[in-house]
């Protein structure tokens, strides 16, 4: 439960960092950021209960554990999430439009979504250390194993 309210977070914390270091900041769409920074606190209320929830269930030891697939998978859902929201900010600002007649939210999520293709890196990324997609896709897998044999094992071993 760990793994999938933090990957919330993630998503969240991806498509935030694509607006702030695309340099456009509360320019980069039409609707207002703040509703997802709301949702971000939310998602983080929802780890907390989660690991609560994860502690009295499995006690401290099964709460750490899950953290490490937890951390597996952070990096592709984040930057999946993030050079996705690059991408559809470069649409909403795409060459050959003027600011009388701007893509709207929704037809520039429509191009980003056409020219979108999973393992997509920004070219215009400012991070300093990024896993290329397949790295992350491996750890992505070696996280979700883990997550399977946490779960799994206790049913299988009755």
């Amino acid at each position: 439960m760990i793994a999938l309210t933090y990957s919330i977070f993630a998503v969240l914390c991806g498509w935030l960092e694509a607006i702030l270091y695309s340099r456009r900041a509360s320019e980069a769409f039409d609707s207002n950021e703040h509703g997802g920074m709301s949702y971000q606190r939310v998602a983080v209320l929802l780890v907390g209960a989660a690991a609560v929830g994860r502690y009295a269930w499995g006690g401290p030891w099964l709460l750490l554990a899950e953290v490490i697939p937890t951390a597996l998978l952070f990096p592709m859902v984040h930057d999946e999430a993030y050079n996705f929201t690059r991408l559809w900010i470069d649409w909403k600002g795409a060459p050959g439009t003027t600011p009388t007649k701007l893509l709207s939210d929704g037809e520039a999520f429509a191009a980003a979504r056409k020219e979108y293709r999973y393992g997509y890196q920004s070219p215009t990324t400012t991070a300093r250390n990024d896993f290329n997609g397949q790295e992350r896709t491996w750890l992505a897998i070696a996280g979700a194993v883990l997550l399977l044999a946490l779960y799994l094992l206790p049913i299988l071993h009755r």
